[in-house]
Parts: structure tokens; C-alpha cells; sequence
């Protein structure tokens, strides 16, 4: 049996009201990337300053169109407020997030590479408020 082949990625900001990574997905098929906060009502992303681009090079980035519409609502502090589950096969090797709040706030993106198929996608499945599958 195949041993497992996944790579974890993390970035935070403590005091941020918008958050972003650049993740080099060579030699993986699938990525999740999480991003969320500390807190609850008021805090949600916005549609401006929440995308996902990808790239060839590490420095000229295009928009991925997701069809993310983001939650202005409350929801619980312990909630995703934005879920990535990208399909990497075709796309390009960069992947860049941003994740962006109304205020300043504890921000956190985790990324989750790997090359398993059967990784959970709706925001039920993956206890999010918004869920991407790409």
C-alpha cells in the first residue's frame, strides 16, 4: 500500500484585514484550502478581497472564477468562512488565496495538497460557511 502523499501549508496574520499565500502545488492532484477567523458576527469576507489565482511562474497571477459569493452574516467563530477544494490537474503550479475581512482581525489560510480523490466537498461535510469546488 501506498503511504499517503500530503503537504500541509499555514499563514496567519495577527492583526490583518486581508490575508494571502502563494502555494507551489508540483507533484500534487488536489487542494483544500481553508481560510477563517477568530470571531463571528460582523467579519465575513468580502467578494472583493476574497479569490483565488493561480499562476505559472510565482509572479503573474490570473483570477480563478469560483462562483464564491461570501456570507455577510454571522456565523460561529468555530466555522470555515471560506473552503477551496481545487482540482490541480490542468490548472497551473501556483496557487494564490486571499481572504479578506471588514475588519482587523486574526486571519488564518491552511492548505491541504494531496492526491486523493474522495476528500469531503460541501460546507456540511467540511463545517464551512462557503465552499468552492474548482
Amino acid at each position: 500500500m501506498k503511504p499517503s502523499n500530503t503537504k500541509f501549508i499555514c499563514a496567519s496574520g495577527a492583526a490583518v484585514s486581508t490575508l494571502t499565500a502563494s502555494i507551489d502545488t508540483r507533484g500534487f492532484s488536489y487542494c483544500q484550502i481553508v481560510g477563517f477567523n477568530n470571531a463571528a458576527a460582523g467579519l465575513h469576507a468580502t467578494a472583493a478581497n476574497t479569490i483565488l489565482q493561480e499562476s505559472d511562474d510565482d509572479s503573474s497571477w490570473a483570477t480563478i472564477t469560483t462562483g464564491l459569493t461570501p456570507l455577510t452574516t454571522a456565523s460561529a467563530a468555530s466555522v470555515a468562512k471560506v473552503v477551496w477544494n481545487v482540482d490541480l490537474r490542468g490548472r497551473k503550479r501556483y496557487l494564490k488565496p486571499t481572504t479578506g475581512y471588514a475588519v482587523t482581525n486574526s486571519l488564518s489560510l491552511i492548505a491541504v495538497l494531496h492526491n486523493g480523490a474522495d476528500a469531503p466537498n460541501t460546507a456540511g461535510e467540511v463545517n464551512a460557511v462557503n465552499v468552492a469546488n474548482i
